[in-house]
């Protein structure tokens, strides 16, 4: 206990010397937490974001080849998807089957704009229903056909408010041109944030008979799980039945980078039938979870964490060396100090632990500035609102910035900070320890 008393007046004994090398350590570890904060928040946004607007964790599409050549979008074995994906209903916590208008064209008056149109089933998107904040108009009749639910971002492109209607062009699935009328029962707000994807929301059937399906046709079906952590699993699982009767692509296996992009264009609105070289029979599956779609950014959260890491690994190995010059001067300074304390009986493990209690703590000290500083930082950060146009758009969530700090990631930086610390310190602390007793107390410096 005397040791560490010792070791915290030696810490104040020179304010202005330890008041530097603390700042130099808060610096770093109020780098490296932020930026993994900020990273951390990112991916759970982007996840979270994902999820709704995709409807789900897991998403399969159907694609089939007509008598002609041509590839469209539709499921139509629907038989044997079922029987595929009951074999995963302990892990599945709400089935989603949509058809889609890529990109569509709505028109009010002299106004248009692009928007995404999904066909939903309302009888069974309660999680989507819950998901929607109405800012207008009301979700009472969107079950009935011809009923349509955009955004406040397009209700104010086009200048058109609840009740009234609207034109959609759109493409049917073989790529004819359709144009069809609906009234906008609800405006809701922009809650997915993604400032690219303006998605509409009606009553499936309805869109179906504008874009050439069946009225219980669907063109792709999401799996919304009960624990997100269940994706590759189930996956797995997934595409191991339906191979069992039916072609699958799955888009962790895709080595096809054109085909990839098709696929995942389809999902955001870029896919346009085509034809085939090799026709297949029946619907062929495509299986993408949300890992998949993440996986770019992922790769970028992953860059940023490591140059986060190699940036506090710079700025702690410069402290580093301050501390090690410190330490030597310290030295230098308490040369006589050290010999009277050897000499009423201190013993050498006591000097060298005075030594390194004095450079923990300094470092643990300046640790919990960069703690706080980083707390501070984030939490100002995360009041900032930002405009549902911002080009920040995909990484918010409500229209802010979100951060997530880890107590295990804020344990893992002290940790390497001290360990870092008392490797740099030791030689001095030693070098004060081994020495001798009458030669520092002679000592003229």
């Amino acid at each position: 206990m005397n040791i560490s008393k010792i070791a915290i007046r030696n810490i104040t004994r020179q304010k202005k010397r330890s008041f530097l090398l603390g700042g130099a350590i808060a610096f770093g570890v109020f780098i490296i937490i932020t930026i993994g904060s900020f990273t951390s928040g990112m991916t759970e946004t982007l996840k979270t974001n994902f999820t709704s607007i995709m409807g789900g964790h897991i998403y399969i599409l159907g694609t089939e080849t007509l008598d002609s050549g041509r590839v469209v979008q539709v499921i139509g074995d629907t038989a044997d998807l079922g029987k595929a994906i009951s074999t995963i209903d302990d892990l599945v916590e709400e089935y989603h089957i949509r058809s889609q208008v890529g990109m569509g064209e709505i028109i009010f008056g002299s106004k248009s704009t692009t928007l995404q149109i999904s066909g939903v089933d309302w009888n069974k998107e309660e999680m989507l229903l819950k998901t929607l904040t109405v800012t207008g108009g009301s979700l009472e009749n969107i079950d009935n056909p011809g009923m349509l639910i955009i955004p406040e971002l397009i209700a104010d492109k086009i200048g058109v408010m609840a009740g009234e209607t609207v034109l959609v062009r759109m493409d049917t699935v073989t790529g004819q041109k359709n144009v069809g009328e609906f009234t906008v029962a609800a405006i809701t707000k922009d809650q997915d944030n993604f400032s690219f994807i303006s998605m509409a929301y009606t009553e499936m059937g309805y869109l179906n008979g504008l874009i050439g399906l069946g009225p219980n046709e669907y063109q792709y079906l999401n799996l919304h799980l009960n624990n997100i952590e269940d994706m590759d699993i189930a996956s797995e699982r997934l595409a191991a039945e339906l191979k069992k009767t039916s072609p699958v692509d799955l888009g962790k296996d895709d080595s096809d980078d054109e085909k990839e992009d098709q696929r995942h264009g389809f999902m955001f609105g870029g896919f346009a039938p085509g034809a085939v070289e090799e026709p297949w029979e029946g619907t062929k599956f495509s299986i993408t979870t949300l890992n998949d779609i993440m996986e770019p950014v992922l790769q970028l959260v992953n860059i940023l964490n490591i140059v986060s890491l190699s940036l506090f690994i710079i700025l702690m190995l410069i402290t580093m060396v301050g501390l090690i010059n410190t330490f030597r001067m310290v030295l230098i300074e308490r040369t006589k100090e050290i010999g009277t304390m050897r000499a009423i009986g201190m013993h050498r493990g006591s000097v060298r632990s005075i030594f390194l209690l004095e450079a923990l703590f300094l470092s643990l000290f300046g640790a919990f500035g960069g703690i706080i500083l980083s707390g501070v930082t984030t939490i100002a950060a995360g009041l900032i609102r930002f405009t549902s146009d911002s080009p920040l758009g995909l990484f918010l969530n409500n229209g802010k910035l979100q951060f997530i700090t880890s107590p295990s990631g804020i344990l893992k930086v002290v940790i390497l900070l001290s360990i870092m610390t008392l490797a740099a310190v030791y030689m001095p602390a030693r070098k004060a320890a081994r020495m001798k007793v009458v030669d520092a107390l002679r000592a003229q410096y």
